[in-house]
C-alpha cells in the first residue's frame, strides 16, 4: 500500500509541475519584462486589474506595481501558491497548507450568500487597515487583494451571490470561466469599487478616472466571445494611467516562503468574523 501511495503521488506531483511551467512574471508582467502578447486567462482580472486601480486611487506607480506583482504571484508561482499544484501535492500529508492556499488565499471556501458577503467584507478590511507606501510587508497586502479579488470570482451564479466554490475541487469542473471577466461583469465590477474602497488614498485619488474605467467595462458586451476584447480594455486602462517601472522580479519572488505565507494565513484567517 506504501508503494502504491508513493507512486500515485509522484504521478500526480508531475502533473502539478507540468501545469506550473515558467513563471508569468518573466514573460508577462509589464513592470518586469516586455509583456508578451498573449495574456494568461486571468491576468487581466489580477494583475493589471490591481495596477490600475491602485494607481487612480492615490497609491504610486511603484507601491501599485508592488501590489500587482505579489497579487498574481499567488498564481504565477505555482507549486507553492496556486490552488491547483497545492491541491494536488498537499492531499497527502499537507492539509493544513493546503487549506490556507486553497481556501484562504484563493478564497475557494465553500460557504453560502452570507458566507461570501462576510469573507468580501473582512478581507477589505484587512487591506484598507494596511499602511500605505511601499514597506517590507507589502507582499502580504498583495496576498489579500489576490483573495478579495477570488472572493468574487470564485463564486456561483450570474452575481456571484450564489456561494462560493469549495476547497475540495474549487471550480475544477467549470473551467476557468470564473476567472474571466468577460463572462460576469458586474461581479467584476463590484470587485473594483471594494478594491478602490480599500485602497484609495483621500487627496490623492482620482474617482473620476475610477468611474470612467467601470463606466467603460459595463459597456462593453459580455459573454466569451468577448474575452479578449475585456483584456485589451484593462490593459489599455493600466498603460493609460501611468508606465510600468521597472523591477527585480526574480527577488520579489524569492522573497515569498511557503512559511512565511503560511504563517500569514493563518493571522488572516483569525481576524475572520465567521
Amino acid at each position: 500500500m506504501a508503494g502504491w501511495k508513493s507512486m500515485a503521488f509522484a504521478a500526480l506531483a508531475g502533473l502539478a509541475v507540468s501545469a506550473c511551467s515558467t513563471p508569468g512574471y518573466r514573460t508577462l508582467n509589464p513592470s518586469c519584462v516586455d509583456p508578451f502578447p498573449d495574456a494568461k486567462y486571468n491576468r487581466d482580472g489580477h494583475q493589471d486589474t490591481t495596477y490600475l486601480v491602485a494607481v487612480m486611487a492615490g497609491r504610486s506607480p511603484r507601491e501599485a506595481a508592488l501590489l500587482s506583482f505579489y497579487n498574481e504571484a499567488a498564481d504565477d508561482l505555482a507549486l507553492r501558491f496556486a490552488a491547483p499544484q497545492v491541491s494536488v501535492w498537499a492531499s497527502f500529508g499537507g492539509w493544513t497548507y493546503r487549506h490556507r492556499i486553497v481556501g484562504v488565499l484563493h478564497s475557494l471556501h465553500g460557504g453560502g450568500p452570507e458566507a461570501v458577503d462576510r469573507r468580501r467584507a473582512d478581507l477589505q478590511r484587512s487591506l484598507a487597515n494596511r499602511p500605505a507606501g511601499e514597506n517590507a510587508d507589502i507582499w502580504q497586502s498583495g496576498l489579500i487583494i489576490h483573495a478579495l479579488g477570488d472572493s468574487y470570482a470564485h463564486t456561483t451564479g450570474v452575481g456571484g451571490d450564489q456561494g462560493a466554490y469549495g476547497e475540495l475541487y474549487g471550480h475544477l469542473f467549470d473551467g476557468h470561466s470564473p476567472d474571466y471577466v468577460a463572462m460576469r461583469p458586474p461581479v467584476y465590477r463590484a470587485y473594483i469599487e471594494a478594491l478602490y474602497a480599500a485602497l484609495e488614498v483621500p487627496g490623492s485619488a482620482d474617482r473620476a478616472a475610477f468611474e470612467a474605467f467601470s463606466r467603460r467595462i459595463a459597456d462593453l458586451p459580455s459573454g466569451a466571445g468577448e474575452i479578449s476584447r475585456f483584456v485589451e480594455t484593462i490593459r489599455a486602462a493600466r498603460d493609460d494611467v501611468a508606465p510600468a517601472p521597472r523591477m527585480d522580479c526574480e527577488a520579489l519572488a524569492g522573497r515569498l516562503t511557503m512559511r512565511e505565507v503560511s504563517r500569514f494565513l493563518r493571522e488572516l484567517e483569525a481576524g475572520f468574523s465567521g
